[in-house]
């Protein structure tokens, strides 16, 4: 059963109204009540040992799948001499099974003029819908997705009669968790996968208000905020927050009045800079901020209301650390690179991907009830330089520029054509009309004090360090 929600709005100018339409599904998650459960899914909380086992059942259909289907994984496997009867078992299948990449990917693509890079698993015919990544570490990456029949969710295997239908099921129980229910509203700030989050949200019920992030949008969300109160906020970004707080400079507004309604305030598309935490928590959010991040590009992950890691749902994805230099499996708790395989995605998985992304992993079940992994990212395995025997990343400077009044906004790229550096150069934007001379004296002492090393440094006015990303983030690293 659908229902239409028709939200009328003046139009600029007081030239008539407009009226806007969306149309929202009523399903089992209708209406919450008193005695609503605490968690969207059973799986949430299932034992370990059961968990593995779910994990197992899906893992060997998907290889299976995966090696009919995807060309790359294909010749992956058969370049290792490899094929799926010899995994008969997890612990099989993490001795064998090569490692793939995004570079691999892309060079399928390049040689095979293949757009999806070698992943696709079904016809493009049937797919409902695609997208990109932004490209922030390189050529963007195409996603694919084919809505189930019921027109709703994205299609998963359906491999298992227990299992999500959808691989954004995770999205789900993290909305709920963080307060979202039938018949709320959520702020979606995306430009490049509306389509999913969108109809993630409609499952729900939950009314989709759609705003990009051109500068003036700003203001239409300070708008629709008062208007409509929603819930959450998908998703924001350093430029963004700092978007916030010109708005309110220029229009005298109190921002904390504004986000009064918000539940949760999703962050994605790079880590939070420390001031910009300071910025949201004088807005009166202490609590309601949730870190989202790429959970190895299968799907994003985000934390609970304790704010202890971001949480792996270990039923859409089989999780493993590995060595960044010699590529060896980190059994156990610890830091390494994330690597991920797909247990619910059947058009385009990804099998043992090496994902670029430090992180800090635990499976201790976290104090919320999940009983899943948690992970906390540290950096791209590609951002790290080495200069004067000092091992420096982005985040290590990032404060050290937002202490810098004129660059109190923290966009700025480290210059990296390579890991080991005779110098520290960075790329620093600022605002205003200030003293270079004097921005680059503050800079060069702040990055010193925190890091050890006097930065060589480029600066530039905010709108034109703008042009080296995309509006909603600022690449962190460059090659020049």
């Amino acid at each position: 059963m659908n229902r239409a929600h028709t939200i009328r709005e003046e139009k600029p100018g007081g030239s008539g109204d407009r009226e806007i339409v969306f149309m929202s599904s009523n399903t089992a998650f209708e209406a919450a009540s008193a005695s609503e459960p605490r968690f969207f899914d059973a799986v949430e909380t299932l034992p370990r040992e059961e968990l593995q086992a779910l994990q197992q059942r899906r893992l060997l259909a998907m290889v299976e799948h995966a090696y009919r289907h995807s060309p790359l994984v294909r010749r992956n496997w058969e370049a290792a001499g490899v094929t799926p009867a010899q995994i008969r078992s997890i612990a099989d299948f993490k001795r064998l099974a090569p490692f793939m990449d995004k570079d691999q990917s892309r060079a399928w693509r390049d040689e095979h003029d293949d757009p999806f890079g070698g992943l696709l698993c079904c016809d493009p015919r049937e797919l409902s819908f695609i997208a990109s990544s932004s490209g922030t570490t390189g050529d963007p990456t195409v996603f694919g997705w084919r809505w189930n029949a019921d027109g709703l969710a994205p299609d998963g295997c359906g491999f298992d009669p227990d299992g999500p239908s959808a691989f954004w099921s995770n999205t789900h129980r993290d909305l709920w968790l963080m307060g979202a229910r039938p018949g709320d509203s959520v702020v979606m700030l995306n430009m490049r996968i509306r389509g999913p989050v969108y109809r993630c949200l409609d499952r729900l019920g939950i009314t989709p208000i759609l705003i990009s992030y051109k500068p003036d949008d700003v203001y239409a969300f300070v708008e629709l905020s008062r208007r409509y109160r929603p819930v959450a906020l998908f998703t924001a970004s350093n430029p963004f927050v700092n978007s916030l707080e010109n708005a309110q400079r220029e229009l005298g507004i109190d921002m904390a009045e504004v986000l009064s309604s918000y539940k949760a305030v999703m962050f994605a598309g790079e880590p939070m800079g420390p001031r910009v935490r300071r910025v949201l928590e004088s807005w009166n959010l202490q609590g309601r901020i949730y870190n989202q991040t790429a959970f190895g590009d299968i799907a994003v992950a985000h934390e609970c209301p304790l704010h202890d890691g971001v949480h792996a749902h270990e039923d859409i994805a089989l999780v493993e650390l590995v060595d960044p230099e010699t590529g060896k499996t980190i059994e156990g708790d610890g830091v390494g690179e994330l690597c991920v395989t797909s247990l619910v995605n059947g058009v385009d998985p990804l099998i043992r991907y090496r994902s670029g992304d430090m992180v800090r992993l635990t499976t201790e079940p976290c104090a919320c009830g999940r009983s899943g992994a948690r992970f906390w990212t540290l950096g791209r395995t590609g951002d790290e330089v080495v200069v004067e025997g000092h091992t420096i990343l982005p985040m290590d400077v990032w404060g050290a520029v937002e202490d810098v009044e004129e660059c109190s906004a923290g966009l700025f790229q480290v210059i990296r054509p390579a890991r080991d550096l005779p110098a520290l150069r960075l790329r620093v934007g600022y605002g205003g009309n200030p003293d270079l001379d004097l921005v680059r004296r503050k800079l060069e002492a702040s990055v010193k004090a925190a890091v050890g090393v006097t930065p060589e440094l480029e600066l530039l006015p905010y709108a034109e360090l703008g042009k080296y990303g995309p509006r909603n983030k600022m690449p962190r690293t460059a090659k020049q």
